[in-house]
């Protein structure tokens, strides 16, 4: 039997509350009414995994009734100032005036949060929601629930999410709106992790993850749940870093999920796995061809983890590019030992006129011991100047203070990467995500300060016995 199920997601602010209402020297700033400078480096990318579980449950359970509020928006749109003490009273105070003037009464609450500096504002999140409706059911996914969840339960004691997503959302979600019985779902489904399941087993609890295999089986995802203008989701301030734009009509798209590398500082394997999966080429037409005709978009901008992993399929999807006339921009998953001199043929091709390009560092011996990443300088070298030689313009970004990382190290890097033909490099502090090798080994070794969920890679958290976090902090800028 079929019946209305009223689902709200909820987007916290992606990085730590303090950076915003006091931004590091690091971070782009502007200026509100109240003369006070706050962070402008708030990150406005399309929450694709709420809106690929919406287009699912639709999909199968059409009485579904999804809203979305993203509180990275909200708080762009905050002009006066910001007048609260902290995140969770301007979080209650919102979403009290939301229900207020839709009349919206959520079966559900599910809290969407990806990496490191919004565990926080996550957890604020789902505190306040659990308060405000006590007989809703409050969820939590994403990367941060995934690895986190017996920190969560067990070392914060935190109860008022009802269970956490492991992995990805799609079928665990359609499958929890269809049980009859929705919390001994939970109790029974291994994709979700309860803290009554942590009591019982003594935190020996074996989460699994349940994908949709073929992601052809996921609609076109739901775009209508977003807001779209220049100082909402259309804001994309990763745009302005791309100053070949023409306009900044930029849409997030995913095609493939998955990765096979180990790249000691990534987690996305966590969540996606390391086995690909890839939208055809039929869909991947479909789809950018509808989000330019319906939405008006010029701009793909690719959210894939490993967009290289079949280089004909990469072959195919720029000819897809330049046959629609769009624009793209790809802001990771550009496996540079695949970039070949026709395969970058293939992107100026397309129209493409700039590139981020994963260096990561100078040094091989911290991208060979420290990083695992399958690259050597000589292919960086190569791929810069190949780009030149295209008349690509090229991003190269560049990771310091990774554990086991000397200051010798970043020297040696910082006079190797001269010898690369870059426009321009984007110098980060190695951030341990939760979930990922490099913040186990940080952990285990005692080299992390302060909150090591408030990491983010303006900010730099690790110290060892060859650097300290101050150190990398000042190097990196």
């Amino acid at each position: 039997m079929s019946s209305v199920k009223k689902i709200l997601f909820i987007v916290p602010l992606h990085i730590p509350f303090e950076d915003y209402i006091n931004p590091p020297r690091n971070a782009r700033k502007a200026k509100k009414k109240d003369g006070k400078y706050y962070n402008a480096s708030v990150n406005t990318d399309l929450p694709l995994g709420p809106m690929s579980m919406s287009a699912y449950m639709k999909k199968h359970h059409p009485d579904t009734d999804v809203r979305l509020i993203d509180y990275n928006i909200k708080l762009n749109l905050v002009e006066e100032g910001f007048a609260y003490d902290n995140f969770y009273d301007f979080v209650r105070e919102d979403l009290e005036g939301f229900v207020k003037e839709t009349g919206f009464e959520p079966d559900i609450i599910g809290i969407s949060s990806l990496f490191s500096p919004s565990f926080n504002n996550f957890i604020d999140c789902g505190k306040m929601a659990k308060e405000l409706f006590p007989s809703t059911l409050v969820l939590g996914g994403g990367n941060i629930p995934t690895n986190s969840y017996d920190y969560i339960y067990s070392e914060l004691k935190h109860e008022f999410f009802d269970a956490l997503c492991y992995g990805e959302g799609e079928k665990p979600m359609l499958e929890l709106i269809e049980s009859e019985n929705p919390n001994k779902y939970l109790q029974n489904s291994t994709s979700w992790i309860t803290s009554k399941k942590l009591r019982m087993f003594k935190g020996a609890v074996t989460p699994t993850h349940n994908f949709v295999d073929d992601l052809d089986d996921i609609p076109f995802f739901d775009y209508d749940l977003m807001t779209y203008g220049n100082d909402t989701h259309g804001l994309n301030p990763v745009m302005s870093t791309f100053g070949t734009m023409t306009d900044h009509n930029g849409y997030h798209i995913m095609t493939s999920r998955g990765c096979p590398f180990k790249c000691t500082f990534c987690a996305s394997h966590k969540v996606h796995g390391r086995d690909m999966r890839y939208h055809s080429l039929k869909r991947v037409e479909e789809d950018f061809t509808r989000l330019k005709n319906k939405y008006g978009a010029s701009i793909m901008i690719f959210q894939d983890d490993h967009l290289m992993g079949d280089p004909e399929r990469v072959y195919a999807v720029l000819k897809i590019i330049k046959k629609l006339k769009l624009q793209a921009i790809f802001q990771n998953g550009l496996t540079l030992y695949a970039m070949s001199h026709e395969m970058l043929s293939a992107f100026a091709d397309a129209g493409i006129k700039q590139l981020v390009l994963p260096v990561e560092s100078g040094s091989e011996t911290v991208l060979k011991k420290l990083m695992k990443k399958p690259l050597k300088m000589k292919i960086s070298r190569q791929v810069s100047e190949d780009c030149r030689e295209l008349g690509i313009y090229t991003n190269a970004n560049i990771l310091i203070g990774m554990p086991g990382e000397t200051k010798e190290d970043i020297n040696e890097a910082r006079l190797k990467l001269r010898s690369l033909n870059c426009n321009w490099y984007h110098i980060v502090c190695a951030s341990p995500i939760v979930g990922s090798e490099m913040h186990d080994i940080a952990m285990d070794n005692g080299y992390i300060s302060g909150d090591t969920l408030g990491a983010d890679y303006r900010k730099a958290v690790i110290n060892t016995e060859d650097f300290s976090s101050q150190y990398i902090q000042d190097t990196a800028i």
